[in-house]
């Protein structure tokens, strides 16, 4: 595995311990925000999910080519902490884009359970994106809220994942893991009005558990 592609796992371990993702609340699996819509679009399972033809997969390969691409020039030359930094700025300019990208490639049903998939995969970090935002209609004050929770969440989640990292137990560091993403995730939904939870379960559709064989932006 390259140095990248190490990067964008520790990043997506991050963040799926950073944020209990709506994915375990619902019974799915998933990294967080590390992995991104092109990373998605790229990844077999959630192909096989939106019923992909090969003219949509190789457009869609094209979309995730020109996000890896746009990760290696914007990440090269750092490490550790600040390559994984620079990522998650990265990564909201990468998904606008790739939205916009795959829009052109999709069907109306597909784009909408990409949507799905993708909040799912995102957990807590999702309530931080302006489009889930928007259509939960979050007041300053629960953003605030929300903000703080997810902060508090990341820190406790990089000390789970820097105490597993040195060879130790893989299965029991993901097992904690989950289980805090889990946590995370009703701390948010308890700053939810009961209208946002009912909201928010509709968009996250029918649980989705993504599996990781495939190859994604970065790898």
């Amino acid at each position: 595995m390259t140095t990248l592609s190490k990067s964008l796992m520790a990043l997506g371990l991050a963040a799926l311990m950073t944020a209990p993702a709506s994915a375990q609340q619902r019974g799915g699996g998933g990294m967080g925000r590390g992995m991104g819509v092109a990373m998605l679009l790229s990844n077999a399972s959630v192909q096989e999910e939106l019923k992909l033809d090969d003219s949509q997969k190789s457009k869609l390969g094209d979309i995730a080519e020109k996000a890896r691409e746009k990760y290696r020039s914007g990440t090269e030359g750092l490490e550790g902490q600040e390559r994984m930094a620079k990522m998650r700025e990265l990564s909201k300019e990468v998904d606008g884009h790739a939205i916009k990208a795959a829009a052109e490639v999709l069907k109306p049903e597909q784009v909408a359970r990409l949507h799905e998939i993708r909040y799912q995969v995102a957990g807590p970090a999702a309530f931080e994106t302006e489009d889930l935002q928007k259509k939960l209609s979050i007041t300053s004050e629960q953003k605030s809220a929300i903000d703080s929770i997810v902060s508090t969440s990341n820190t406790e989640m990089r000390e789970l994942f820097q105490a597993g990292g040195g060879g130790g137990d893989r299965e029991a560091m993901m097992a904690k893991m989950r289980d805090h993403r889990k946590a995370t995730v009703a701390k948010i939904e308890a700053k939810l009005t009961a209208d946002q939870k009912a909201e928010y379960a509709k968009l996250l559709g029918s649980p989705f558990e993504i599996k990781m064989e495939g190859r994604g932006p970065g790898r």
